[in-house]
């Protein structure tokens, strides 16, 4: 079975954890199939505390990865949720800014 859980990672005093689609019988740290992002304890800021590819988590949960509960609650803070049967699981991306034009200069 496949998981979505925790790796650790930094050092003493000073965590680090990606995010990673792990099968269920490999240990702690062993290795990943597929690494979707990462939580950082430490960051004051709340935007890059949690960095989760989306797109990612919801094609594993569609496929019936079972997240761990600490992964659960940040999936569920970032708005997360498993789609429904039929549902795409890619997100649309988001237009953060439209490309810009040149602005026509008027004839003079």
């Amino acid at each position: 079975m496949v998981r979505l859980r925790m790796k650790a990672m930094g050092r003493r005093h000073r965590p680090f954890f990606r995010i990673c689609a792990m099968d269920s019988r490999t240990g702690r740290d062993g290795r990943p199939i597929e690494e979707l992002g990462y939580y950082d304890p430490m960051s004051r800021n709340d935007e890059t505390q949690t960095v989760i590819d989306v797109s990612r988590a919801r094609y594993w949960l569609s496929v019936g990865a079972q997240p761990s509960h600490k992964v659960q609650v940040l999936l569920r803070k970032k708005g997360v949720v498993k789609p429904l049967p039929g549902e795409p699981w890619q997100v649309a991306p988001t237009a953060a800014t439209p490309a810009t034009e040149p602005i026509p200069q008027p004839a003079s």
